[in-house]
């Protein structure tokens, strides 16, 4: 799985909370959303060799596949 799908997939997640006015559930979900976000930036930075990136890609590349 893509990292924006997996936005997609938690964006529609924190979506389906508000409209059920589960708020609590739904600012757990955007401050994920927010970290990939974040992640994201750093790795597509110019430079994005720094220690920094290196360490994000690193993590992304560990991450299991989809089963």
């Amino acid at each position: 799985m893509t990292q924006e799908t997996h936005l997609s997939e938690l964006e529609e997640e924190m979506a389906q909370a508000v409209a059920a006015e589960d708020f609590e559930t739904a600012s757990v979900l955007r401050g994920q959303i927010d970290q990939i976000r974040r992640d994201l930036r750093v790795m597509e930075q110019p430079g994005a060799s720094a220690p920094q990136a290196a360490y994000f890609k690193h993590r992304e590349a560990q991450k299991p596949g989809p089963p």
